[in-house]
Formats: C-alpha cells, structure tokens, sequence
C-alpha cells in the first residue's frame, strides 16, 4: 500500500461484494447492499458495466479472476458466520477492517460492540462515504493506526478493548505482511485478549505442491504489485500455519479451503480459488 493512500484492494473487495448482491440477489450470501457505496467513480463505472449482466456472468467473471470472485465472497460469509455466533457473546475486532459493513449488516448480532483497526487514509476514506447514512444503533469504534509502527497491544489498549475474550476477524492482510507480524500478532491476540478469544483470517498458499498450480503462486504476487502496489510477501502451507498458530500458543486450529468452507456454508454453486485458505484459531 503507498503511503497516505486508501487500499485499492479494499475497494475491489468492496466491488466483488456489490456484484455479489447484483448477480444472485435473494439468493446472496452477503446481501451487502453498502458495498457500493465505497466505490470511486472509476470502480463504480466497473460495477455499471458488469451489474447489468444475468447472474450467469458471475461464472465467467469468477474465471477470469482464477476464482478470487467466489473466494472473497466465501471469505467473507465464513466471517459473518463467526460474528452471528460470536458476536452477540464479546466484541467483535476488525484488524485492517478496509470498507467492511458488518456494524450496518450484522447489527443484531454484535452485542458488545464493534471495534475496526485500519489505516487513516483508509478509513477517513470509509467515514467520508458513510457521511450521509444514517446508522442505528451504537456507531463502531474507529481506530486509526499504522500497524508497522505501532505494536498491537498498544493499540487494542489504547482503543478502550477490554482485556477480555474477542473474535477477531483479519481479513485480507496476511499475505501482505511478514512471517514474523503474523506470528506477533496471533500472539498478541493472545496475550491481550485471553483464553476463550477466537481469530479468524485468510492466508495464501506458498506452494501448492503441483507445478502448473505453482507457477500461478509465483506470479500472483507480481501481479498484484502491479496492478494494486500491494504485493503478497507471506504464504504458507496448511501444515505450515498450524505448526506456527500451536507455536504461538493456539489451543485449537481449524483450517478451511474453498470448497470445504462451501460445506459449512452448505453451497454447492461456487467455484472458488484453491490457493488461500481460512484459518480459525481458538485460545
């Protein structure tokens, strides 16, 4: 991400959950009628074009982005299915929360409060374009931060976050760091929040061990750099994020593919990309 400059990345996940809703409607697993509304003119032209087509172009708009469209959409429900469990039992915390509207969606489910950590430029960014909505209920806890200068503990502290069990959902940000902050930050989780607490996030696939699948593993991250100026620099095996979670002292960890993340879900209708996973891990 450059510096003083809202994620673009953010913005695509936003437009992928407003095609979502377009494209099936009732049948959506989001029903995220806010995403659009964090769209700039060039992603809203983006979703002019592409919201108008019949639900059967979600297929071919899944294939030209390997399965990202149907991933993101997955990654997201399988969150959303954590906060409806969890969220009415502690708070909710959203590290790199980007344009995320689980406080307007699933407000009858957060029941101690919603707490989303992002950087400034992002997140004025989001309060700007939520400017004119008028939100029910308790507002979420804005918290702006810069994760590579501050340690978190220091910032759940100063975000008034009791030391007390959380779920925490860190969507889209572990391949974009260091083995070392994801290491820091389960720990962290840890430490602050204590046994009881649940984090939930995504990781990429270092290698996938088959060639042709491994040669899309090597471009991918140039590509985003590329495009997004945000390039992936962390990756792991499934066996590899558990050996590291247990490290750091999870109690439990769960790991979730594509199509096994369909299954809780009970989907049988999407095709998502093999080469991220989801990982809820228990203290």
């Amino acid at each position: 991400m450059l510096d003083n400059t809202p994620s673009r990345t953010a913005e695509v996940v936003a437009l992928i959950r407003a095609l979502e809703l377009s494209y099936y409607g009732e049948k959506s697993l989001l029903k995220d009628k806010y995403a659009g509304r964090f769209l700039s003119d060039f992603y809203m032209s983006i979703y002019n074009r592409l919201s108008i087509l019949p639900e059967f172009v979600s297929f071919f708009v899944n294939g030209a982005s390997l399965g990202l469209f149907d991933f993101i959409t997955l990654r997201h429900a399988f969150m959303d299915s954590y906060v409806r469990k969890l969220g009415p039992q502690m708070p909710v915390v959203l590290l790199g929360a980007g344009y995320d509207s689980r406080s307007l969606r699933l407000r009858e489910y957060i029941g101690h409060g919603i707490w989303e950590f992002d950087f400034p430029a992002t997140q004025r960014r989001k309060k700007f374009y939520l400017r004119n909505e008028r939100i029910e209920g308790d507002q979420p806890h804005y918290c702006e931060v810069d994760f590579m200068k501050e340690s978190l503990p220091e910032i759940f502290g100063r975000s008034g976050l009791a030391k007390a069990p959380a779920l925490i959902l860190w969507e889209g940000v572990s391949m974009y760091v260091s083995e070392e902050i994801v290491r820091s930050t389960i720990k962290a989780v840890k430490e602050y929040f204590g046994p009881g607490s649940v984090l939930v996030f995504d990781y990429w696939h270092s290698t996938m061990n088959h060639p042709v699948k491994d040669m899309f593993q090597t471009v991918m991250p140039y590509l985003m750099d590329i495009i997004y100026n945000e390039k992936f620099t962390f990756g792991a095996t499934t066996d590899e994020m558990r050996t590291l979670a247990t490290g750091c002292g999870a109690k439990k960890f769960e790991s979730y593919n594509g199509k096994q993340m369909m299954t809780k879900l009970s989907l049988t209708s999407r095709l998502p990309l093999t080469s991220a996973s989801m990982a809820v891990i228990e203290f």
